[in-house]
C-alpha cells in the first residue's frame, strides 16, 4: 500500500462529521454551547403537524402579530429551541444536526498533491521511522458542491455564531495520519 490523499481527505471529513453529529464539538475539540431555552417566537403556520402532535400546551402561547388576521397567528415555545428541536427532531443535542443535510452534503471537494513525490519523506511517528513516497504538501478542500450551496450557507451562518465545525484539532489530524501510516 502506498500513501493515499483521497484516503487521507476522506477520514478527515468523516472525522469532521463525526466530532460535529456525535460528539457536539466545533474545529477545536470544544463543545458547542447548549441549545438555548430562552423562549422564542417563530410563526405558527413553519410549525409541522409533528410539531402541531407533540408540543404540550404548557409549553407554548399563541398570538397575532396584527388583531383580526388568521394569517399573523405567532407561536412562542417557553422551554427554549432546545425543545422545539427535542420535538421536531428527536434530539436536543447542539450538534448541527436537525434533518442531517447539511452533514450528510459536506463533501471532499478537491485533492491536490503539491511538491516531489519521486523520493521518500521520513515521517517520525508512535510506531517509528518510515521512510514513504508521499507529497510535500497535500491541499484538501471541504465543503458542499454546486446542487448543496444552500446547506453551505447554513454552515457559515453557524460559524458566524461561534459554531464552527471546518476544522479538526492537530491530535486528531496527527492521529488519522500516524493510522494510516501503519497500513503502510
Amino acid at each position: 500500500m502506498s500513501w493515499d490523499s483521497k484516503l487521507l481527505a476522506l477520514l478527515i471529513r468523516n472525522k469532521i462529521v463525526e466530532n460535529t453529529q456525535k460528539e457536539g464539538k466545533d474545529k477545536d475539540g470544544i463543545p458547542f454551547k447548549p441549545l438555548s431555552t430562552r423562549p422564542f417566537s417563530m410563526p405558527h403556520g413553519a410549525i409541522t403537524n409533528k410539531a402541531k402532535k407533540k408540543k404540550n400546551p404548557n409549553e407554548i402561547r399563541y398570538f397575532r402579530k396584527r388583531k383580526n388576521d388568521p394569517s399573523s397567528l405567532w407561536v412562542t415555545w417557553l422551554n427554549g429551541y432546545k425543545r422545539y428541536k427535542e420535538i421536531m427532531y428527536g434530539n436536543s443535542m447542539s450538534n448541527l444536526t436537525a434533518t442531517g443535510k447539511m452533514l450528510d452534503t459536506f463533501s471532499v471537494l478537491r485533492v491536490v498533491e503539491k511538491g516531489d513525490s519521486g523520493g521518500t519523506t521520513t515521517l517520525k511517528t508512535d510506531f517509528g521511522e518510515f521512510q514513504i513516497p508521499i507529497p510535500k504538501e497535500v491541499c484538501i478542500k471541504l465543503g458542499w458542491n454546486s446542487k448543496n450551496k444552500e446547506q453551505g450557507k447554513i454552515a457559515e451562518y453557524h460559524k458566524k455564531n461561534g459554531r464552527d465545525m471546518l476544522g479538526l484539532p492537530q491530535k486528531q489530524i496527527e492521529n488519522i495520519v500516524n493510522d494510516m501510516l501503519k497500513n503502510i
